[in-house]
């Protein structure tokens, strides 16, 4: 089966019912969808994309996205998808790098587009405006779409590649986890495993896999009126509005995204009935989930841990996370939960760089239970592959004795007694001090404390020239309204740290928000964080 099969199905079984709202109230329902899904696909193979063709799609989350995406899939060709969040130079190195014979994609996109040689002249380039002269694109998204026809959906084998989505690219050779079609049936099977839908169903995600996974599986999707590239500048009360126009009742999103919606329902002094939401793509803190718990009493609230790899790969119950916070035992980290039943997971020792077993088995570098180190994961919905990327390979993947693919998370953490893994930080954010290595989000966690004056904390390891180990610096940002006395906050966390056995070579107060990462708008930013103290 492949997604587009899977759509055929919800629009034969509810041709009616509201597959796609957009932000402005424009709905269409699976039987539209579908239709313009042909018409979108019927125009692409028009203008000459061919099965196995890749095309670039630079077009924000929206009704045209999906349409896009399924058209592209529908005709057999390859969707190439950019996140809106990259600049403008890995845009033109990501799209270059696919070598694709199509671009779609808003207007501003497409001035990026005629900037680079490689993209300007591609013999199938389509915006989602207007043009003049063929700019900035040969055709228009309603020229395209005047074809009307109906397009059979082109015989795919299940290993052929369907989607690549890139990870990065700041570090040279973009990464581009290479989706097949057997691989996104897998991760439809994974999620709909651990997050199953109801009957009625109304769901408002900001991850663009939900609502692919929505389509496949029948359920309403409502966009949401909010900028991807800023999460944390969300309108809450616009996304309570939509929520109550729509009647939405699950919800998928970054701890942003339901921090702002939290800040809308306390100031309107109510609650929220959502049946569930999710949420993921960075720690969330106790202090968070118990403020969501206070507004969304009685909702499910589930925190969802994975990556572009591997998602899902766990996830735990709010409740469940406070309560083992509370309990006597004290353990470092975030739990994030058990695996899901579609992945197996093993930690090993932190190492960095390319990692080959060898003559060895993996499971006698496998550490043992409590013992900090770095996720594998391996399963049917685990992305084992990137394209045209031996490095990437190389880094970011294990062969056992086996044969079998194990990605590496790049996550460090620990599994406890019940199973459940414990995040304690990221293997580049991992700070060397001799033998010790000390994981920035343990520390991290000690110096936030209960503390309501910290907003955000750092721990970074900055090189010791003279010692040849990591100084452990902690820099704690207080938000725009602290007025508090700096070296105060400084002690109580210098305090914090000396009581967990955690020595600090320095604490400091910024005067401005930490950098965090452009995706979700969550995470810190260490790179970036550790360029601005050197300037």
């Amino acid at each position: 089966m492949t997604v587009v099969r899977f759509l055929q199905e919800s629009c034969q079984r509810r041709p009616d019912h509201p597959a796609l709202v957009a932000p402005d109230g424009e709905t269409w329902t699976f039987a539209e969808f579908e239709a313009r899904v042909d018409w979108m696909a019927a125009g692409l193979r028009a203008e000459g994309v061919e099965p196995g063709d890749r095309v670039i799609l630079m077009v924000p989350m929206s009704l045209q996205l999906y349409q896009a995406l399924v058209a592209v899939l529908k005709v057999g060709a390859v969707a190439v998808f950019v996140d809106p969040w990259v600049g403008a130079r890995q845009i033109a190195n990501f799209a270059a790098y696919a070598e694709p014979r199509g671009f779609i994609g808003v207007g501003k996109s497409h001035l990026v587009r005629l900037f680079d040689k490689t993209l300007r002249t591609l013999p199938v380039t389509v915006t989602t405006g207007g043009r003049f002269l063929c700019v900035p694109a040969r055709r228009s998204w309603l020229e395209v779409e005047r074809c009307a026809g109906i397009q059979r959906p082109h015989r795919v084998l299940e290993e052929d590649t369907a989607l690549i989505t890139f990870t990065s690219g700041s570090s040279g050779v973009p990464k581009g986890a290479d989706r097949s079609h057997r691989f996104l049936t897998a991760q439809r099977d994974a999620i709909n495993g651990a997050f199953p839908s109801e009957p009625g169903d109304v769901d408002m995600p900001t991850f663009p896999v939900f609502s692919l996974n929505n389509l496949a599986n029948g359920v309403t999707t409502v966009i949401p009126d909010v900028d991807l590239r800023r999460v944390a500048e969300a309108d809450g009360a616009r996304i309570l509005e939509q929520i109550d126009e729509y009647g939405v009742n699950t919800a998928a999103g970054s701890p942003p995204f339901f921090d702002r919606l939290c800040d809308a329902l306390e100031a309107a002094d109510r609650r929220a009935t959502f049946r569930r939401v999710l949420t993921g793509g960075a720690p969330v803190s106790d202090r968070q989930l118990k403020r969501w718990r206070r507004w969304m009493p009685d909702t499910e609230i589930l925190v969802v841990y994975g990556s572009t790899e591997a998602e899902p790969v766990a996830h735990v119950d709010a409740d469940e996370r406070l309560t083992l916070s509370a309990s006597d035992v004290a353990r470092p980290g975030y739990c994030v939960g058990r695996l899901v039943d579609t992945v197996e997971g093993k930690v090993i020792p932190i190492r960095r760089g390319p990692i080959e077993i060898g003559d060895g088995a993996l499971a006698e570098l496998a550490l043992a239970q409590g013992e900090v180190g770095e996720l594998l994961v391996r399963g049917e919905s685990v992305c084992t592959k990137y394209f045209r990327n031996p490095r990437a390979m190389a880094e970011n993947k294990i062969v056992d004795e086996e044969g079998r693919i194990w990605h590496r998370m790049g996550d460090t953490g620990y599994f406890d007694e019940e199973g459940r893994f414990w995040l304690t930080g990221r293997v580049h954010s991992t700070i060397l001090r001799g033998e010790e290595e000390l994981q920035a989000q343990v520390v991290e966690q000690v110096a936030r404390g209960d503390d309501e004056r910290v907003v955000q904390v750092a721990a970074l390891g900055e090189s010791d020239r003279a010692g040849g180990d990591e100084r452990l610096v902690v820099v704690v940002y207080g938000g725009e309204g602290f007025s508090g006395d700096p070296q105060t906050l400084c002690g109580d966390v210098e305090r914090r740290l000396q009581e967990a056995g955690i020595a600090a070579d320095e604490v400091c107060v910024s005067a401005e928000p930490l950098p965090v990462d452009p995706r979700h708008n969550s995470k810190i930013d260490y790179g970036a964080l550790r360029a601005r103290r050197d300037v």
